[in-house]
């Protein structure tokens, strides 16, 4: 059969796979092409014989014609779950990753068939090994993003194993290739946001706050929905870290600043009622968007802040006084009731358990007295230095990092392309992240799309 000729039977399709098998390059120059041109239908017939093909490739020699007829199969509306599920696990294990990256849109097909079939048994466990595993090798690097992680990610939030998200979520994203793995812009924002959701699950808020402000920083034209609902967590987790919400960096979008003025009316009301450190009016900020904070499934953090303003309150205290009896810090506090004294006791031992304050407590008054001090770490302890040593490590290598993405956005065709056609236009030509050059300018090309709520993601 001719290298041109399109077959006409499965027979003859695997007939010419077996001839042309031998390398990437082979597949890419010869399978590739053919696969492409064949129609849907053609991916669910079986051999002459009545053989499924799926039992006669090779998962790993022949992994892009396997795919081709494992995502087909994903398609259909009524599959034989048991078999498909079967041989979708046996090819997340043994699939080519580089065959697989010719054509990402058909491994994407598989990876949310099989999440729709682990949705079927209601035990979305079930995907997060296997999905884990595969996305490690489809990955050019365990720092570049594909278009498969946030549905790892979103599984572990369905099952809520959220540790097993952190083999992925503790490696910073500093790659995208479009190409080899067909990712847009959702997909970015939508990784990130599930991440800060498991983060915030494992109560690891620093951590959660830089997911969010990843997704409301990222350059847009038009606003995503899902960077209004990041906003809302990021307002409620900034009060818990930093007691106020903390300021966006200056390269966040107009058009998102404005969206949020718009739409996170109850979170700044909120907020504000909290930066003014009034419990009274806290809570009846509280009382009045409870209804919106449960809507949003935000009601656990916003009860959380409730208490996050007695420590708050705490602290404040520390820079006023030397010492103060419990009953003092209970009144100044906000604290009321027949046991505010005891309670305001709770607070300040497990503020001086996780070194949120520095403070001694004496049971020899009578209401029990409260001595604050200030931090006695001289930071000169081989912790410290090593600590110091791993952030110089670190913001070395984002440096480098910079400077290396500078060179290549410099020498990229798009790049170059567009400073010729700004300078045959008269226009200034962008420049990179150097000394003197305006670190605000990122661009914003096409293709960010809005994202809608429409249950699917946030119901």
């Amino acid at each position: 059969m001719p290298v041109q000729q399109i077959p006409g039977t499965v027979d003859e399709l695997i007939q010419f796979i077996s001839n042309h098998s031998d390398g990437i390059e082979s597949v890419s120059k010869h399978i590739a092409p053919m696969l492409k041109q064949l129609p849907q239908q053609f991916f669910l017939q079986g051999t002459l014989e009545n053989r499924d093909p799926l039992d006669l490739f090779d998962q790993n020699l022949c992994s892009l014609a396997y795919l081709y007829f494992l995502s087909a199969r994903c398609n259909i509306e009524r599959p034989n779950a048991a078999q498909l599920l079967q041989y979708i696990l046996n090819f997340l294990q043994s699939f080519d990753p580089q065959q697989v990256r010719l054509v990402p849109e058909k491994f994407l097909q598989v990876v949310q068939g099989f999440c729709r079939i682990a949705g079927l048994y209601g035990n979305s466990v079930i995907a997060i090994k296997p999905l884990a595993n595969a996305l490690q090798r489809y990955a050019l690097s365990p720092n570049h993003l594909t278009n498969v992680h946030q549905y790892f990610v979103k599984e572990c939030l369905l099952s809520k194993c959220y540790r097993q998200a952190l083999q992925i979520l503790q490696n910073d994203i500093t790659e995208i290739e479009t190409a080899g793995t067909n990712i847009c812009y959702v997909d970015h924002l939508l990784y990130h946001y599930y991440g800060a959701m498991v983060y915030i699950g494992l109560k690891n808020y620093e951590r959660a706050f830089y997911f969010l402000k990843l997704v409301i920083s990222a350059p847009a034209q038009v606003t995503s929905q899902i960077q209004i609902e990041a906003y809302k967590k990021y307002s409620l987790i900034s009060l818990l870290l930093h007691g106020k919400v903390a300021p966006l960096p200056k390269y966040t979008a107009t058009m998102v600043f404005r969206s949020i003025k718009n739409h996170c009316q109850a979170y700044q009301d909120y907020a504000a009622a909290f930066e003014s450190l009034n419990v009274k009016r806290l809570r009846n900020e509280f009382n009045k968007w409870a209804d919106a904070f449960r809507k949003d499934r935000n009601l656990g953090l916003a009860k959380q802040t409730l208490d996050a303003i007695y420590r708050r309150n705490i602290q404040q205290l520390t820079q006023t006084y030397l010492t103060l009896s419990l009953a003092d810090i209970a009144e100044a506090v906000g604290l009321e009731g027949n046991n505010a004294s005891k309670v305001a006791e709770t607070y300040v031992l497990r503020m001086i358990e996780s070194r949120e304050i520095f403070a001694t407590i004496s049971h020899s008054h009578q209401n029990g007295m409260v001595s604050f001090h200030d931090n006695p770490d001289m930071y000169n302890t081989s912790l410290t230095i090593n600590l110091l040593e791993e952030q110089i490590a670190r913001a070395a290598k984002v440096s480098e990092r910079v400077i290396k993405t500078d060179r290549e956005i410099g020498r990229s065709k798009d790049y170059l392309a567009k400073s010729q056609h700004l300078l045959a236009s008269g226009g200034a030509i962008p420049g990179g992240l150097g000394p003197g050059e305006d670190p605000e300018f990122l661009g914003a090309g096409s293709g960010f799309d809005t994202f809608i709520d429409d249950g699917k993601y946030f119901g």
